[in-house]
């Protein structure tokens, strides 16, 4: 087949496949205004949003974000797939007060063993994942399944107590308080096991960084075993750094060998993770989570932006790529403005 040929094909089928969807939407909108009236139909933009950006993915050859001299977008012919001219965008600027706002570094987990095959509950990191946490860390809230609580521990954890809180001898009553306390111990040291566990030294809590568990940003539920998370006990015995206390169960009680969670629960529990983030004193978060609940989540984003900006923000998660990323809520949520000057008065007062 020539390349015009199928060229014609593709642009075609992208046509087909675009009115399709589009048709869908109109009909669900029609039924949800019948049965729905006063209600927000966010569920069903989601999926639309989600719809929109695989055939983004998969026709990128055919889609640019500009039009020809006669309104056409260009791609959208198959004459113009070769001859295509780059793109140009118009700037889409936005303001926010930074108080509505929190920058967030989502970081993949390392390389898991799950990821090279072996297919073992709650997979730890393997030697390779443990390297690209600490090669991560030379450049830079943990969730509950252990590899993404290593890749926490491994890009900000220390490798030995910090000066600032190392404990000096205590002679009164003769205790060693040379060796770490509990309160200190980010994550124990782990032995090494074949194909479970690589070997790794005790990590130590930085100051002034808190690790929080959170199962909302858990990867997507599904068959196999590495989506099942250990017992918060005994994750909880191998990072005594981490605070677990948001998990309400001890056991794994969301998974199940038989369960695939639906694209659009996933989302959903997103979207409520990202809320609860903006709920926290901190400004600066990390998130170490897994791909799958990094791309249903940042797809539902960006739709409206110009294609590199939404092709940055939506796509899939190599091992411990970390990017950064800012949140922002315009609905209302907000923390104490420490950057705000009150001006006037109370300037020329001193009191401002």
């Amino acid at each position: 087949m020539s390349g015009q040929k199928k060229g014609k094909d593709r642009a075609e089928h992208f046509r087909e496949y675009v009115t399709a969807l589009n048709q869908q939407f109109v009909n669900w909108c029609t039924g949800q205004w019948e049965r729905k009236p006063n209600l927000f139909w966010s569920s069903g933009m989601h999926d639309y949003l989600r719809h929109t950006a695989k055939i983004r993915r998969e026709f990128q050859d055919i889609l640019t974000d500009h039009t020809d001299a006669n309104g056409t977008p260009i791609g959208s012919s198959p004459t113009n797939l070769m001859d295509a001219r780059p793109a140009k965008y118009e700037p889409q600027l936005s303001l926010m007060p930074i108080c509505h706002t929190k920058t967030i570094h989502f970081i993949r987990h390392g390389e898991g063993f799950h990821n090279i095959g072996i297919n073992t509950p709650d997979s730890h990191l393997t030697p390779v994942g443990w390297k690209q946490a600490h090669t991560l860390a030379v450049h830079m809230a943990s969730n509950p399944p252990c590899n993404s609580v290593q890749t926490a521990a491994g890009v900000f954890g220390l490798p030995h107590l910090p000066q600032t809180i190392a404990p000096p001898p205590d002679e009164e009553d003769g205790m060693d308080l040379g060796a770490p306390l509990p309160d200190q111990l980010l994550m124990r040291a782990q032995t090494g096991e074949p194909n479970v566990r690589a070997e790794h030294a005790a990590l130590y809590l930085p100051p002034g960084v808190a690790f929080v568990a959170h199962e909302l940003c858990r990867e997507r539920l599904g068959p196999s075993h590495c989506d099942q998370r250990r017992a918060v006990s005994e994750a909880g015995a191998a990072f005594p750094g981490v605070d677990f206390s948001l998990i309400e169960s001890d056991a794994d009680e969301l998974w199940s060998p038989g369960l695939v969670e639906g694209e659009g629960q996933v989302v959903k529990r997103g979207m409520k993770f990202l809320q609860w983030l903006m709920t926290r004193p901190e400004t600066n978060i990390a998130v170490v989570t897994h791909s799958a609940f990094l791309w249903f989540t940042l797809t539902c984003f960006g739709n409206e932006y110009a294609r590199p900006v939404r092709e940055n923000l939506q796509r899939w998660y190599e091992n411990a790529e970390a990017r950064t990323l800012i949140l922002s809520d315009a609905g209302g949520a907000a923390v104490p403005d420490v950057t705000w000057f009150k001006g006037g008065e109370a300037a020329a007062a001193g009191t401002a």
